[in-house]
């Protein structure tokens, strides 16, 4: 199932009950490359601009008026859909991904998001039992890198399978 996963990952405007998508980032290999892609996301007129948090501006490091001139959210669903193409979609927070994914692009069949931690058991076992090495390959790699954001932590992930 999990033979070619997008890795997904989110931000929003916060992570109260009626916060909003703000920057939508994938990533998946081709091969040995990691395969990234992100955008910005102007907010809907009926997202409530009261969802916004200012610690989303300090935390993600995207100001409120950046959004203003990002692509529209019905544009973004456009491209994600293309760009997902009929893959799973991976997440280490699936939940939060998926109801802010289903806020751009409505209620699709696509638009699952299954947990990190299935793809990883399914990536690091063989035949039901985890394969140490494996497992042990991705975690040095992580350790070693230091990333800032969701987004480029999601990312990474990816590329941990790649070496």
């Amino acid at each position: 199932m999990f033979e070619t996963p997008v890795f997904i990952d989110i931000e929003a405007s916060s992570l109260s009950a009626d916060s909003w998508p703000i920057e939508v980032g994938v990533a998946w290999l081709e091969g040995k490359r990691v395969i990234k892609h992100s955008s910005l996301i102007q907010p809907k007129p009926e997202w409530p601009e009261a969802a916004w948090h200012v610690d989303s501006a300090k935390i993600h490091n995207i100001p409120r008026e950046d959004l203003n001139n990002a692509p529209l959210a019905d544009d973004v669903a456009v491209w994600l859909a293309e760009l997902v193409d009929g893959r799973p979609l991976v997440s280490d927070a699936p939940a939060f991904d998926e109801r802010w994914l289903r806020q751009i692009t409505g209620d699709q069949e696509w638009c699952k998001v299954y947990p990190l931690q299935e793809a990883l058991w399914w990536a690091f076992s063989d035949e039901g039992k985890i394969n140490p090495g494996k497992l042990r390959r991705a975690y040095k790699h992580r350790v070693s890198h230091n990333v800032n954001g969701r987004v480029k932590l999601d990312q990474r992930a990816a590329q941990n399978v790649a070496t």
